[in-house]
């Protein structure tokens, strides 16, 4: 496998599965370590955290067991072999307790750290590119920031007292601001708020609002039925991610939501409408050129998109159900997609 070129190419030359890891419950969380070699592979379902040798393609030692804390999200921190990663934990736990993010090491399968404070179920865990710092976001309609060399919450985001459901954040690939994104009372839409990251106590510094009327409109005029659209439009949001422009955000949806935003504006850019994938939430990503966005389907396909005009470049097909994960390696030209297994698709 060769460093990635300027464009992975998915029009002329498409990838191909170049190795299968096997797993026994499909796959909640899957996530590239910076330098491209690893990748953390989490199943809810079995508790169990896999480390996969991405110049290899296998996974040389047995996936980590964790049913005390449980697994469901994993993130990858700057040192390869340790990850913050949270679960459901034990109902017998208290809750602030059964909702901690652990920051472990797999070299010797020790947790380091756990942070406390939550009190919902985590819906996402980023990592600052550039420092110690990651954010966190939960059902308890916050969103926390906090340093993995110490245990205690760095700052907590004040969202709108009209925010009716779980924020989600995310780092743009600087490192300079954090984007958060909330929904709006009785489904009207949803808020974005954009902060820099080295004066966050100071309050956002766009406060940007995403009307439902306007997300209607803009997949009905991708041809989508008006009743179907009406539907998707009021789904709820699970994920946001900025291109490494900083100038698009990627957000997904349950019922099959994917859409591009403007990350300076917040208006709508794209939406990539798939009528197979209507029953689920779907995994998206872009590649590392910003050319082209992956979308993982019902069916075991998976969509490749280009970013900039909507059009589908390709279907790429291999997986026998689901897919609920895709990421694309940031330094090498390889994909990845899972289902319960997990492929990684060269070129």
């Amino acid at each position: 496998m060769m460093e990635a070129p300027k464009q992975m190419d998915f029009l002329r030359a498409p990838p191909s599965i170049g190795s299968v890891i096997k797993g026994g419950a499909p796959v909640t969380s899957m996530s590239y370590h910076r330098d491209g070699t690893h990748l953390f592979v989490t199943s809810q379902e079995d508790s169990k955290l896999r480390l996969v040798d991405c110049l290899k393609g296998t996974s040389d030692k047995p996936a980590i067991q964790c049913i005390r804390e449980g697994v469901r999200l994993v993130e990858p921190t700057h040192h390869n072999q340790c990850v913050l990663f949270t679960g459901k934990g034990s109902k017998t736990q208290p809750l602030i307790q059964r909702n901690a993010i652990h920051y472990l090491s797999l070299y010797d399968n020790k947790i380091l750290r756990n942070f406390k404070g939550h009190a919902g179920e985590i819906t996402d865990l980023n990592m600052s590119p550039v420092d110690d710092t990651f954010l966190s976001s939960s059902t308890d309609r916050t969103v926390r920031l906090w340093n993995v060399q110490q245990a205690g919450c760095l700052a907590e985001m004040e969202l709108p007292s009209t925010v009716d459901g779980a924020p989600h954040a995310c780092f743009d690939s600087t490192g300079l601001v954090f984007g958060i994104t909330a929904p709006m009372a009785a489904g009207s839409g949803h808020f974005i708020h954009l902060y820099d990251a080295r004066n966050y106590s100071g309050g956002a510094f766009a406060e940007l609002k995403l009307q439902q009327s306007n997300i209607e409109k803009a997949i009905h005029s991708k041809g989508v039925a008006p009743e179907l659209a009406m539907v998707l439009s009021r789904s709820e949001w699970t994920s946001i991610k900025f291109d490494k422009s900083g100038k698009q955000l990627l957000v997904t949806g349950k019922k099959g939501l994917v859409m591009t935003l403007d990350g300076f504006d917040g208006t709508i850019t794209n939406v990539f409408s798939n009528p197979s994938s209507t029953n689920g939430e779907l995994s998206a990503c872009f590649t590392p050129d910003d050319r082209t966005i992956l979308t993982g389907n019902e069916d075991g396909s998976i969509h490749c998109w280009n970013a900039k005009n909507g059009n589908l470049l390709r279907k790429l097909e291999g997986h026998t159900n689901r897919v609920g994960c895709v990421a694309a390696n940031p330094k090498y030209a390889q994909v990845a997609s899972a289902c319960s297994n997990t492929a990684l698709w060269n070129w």
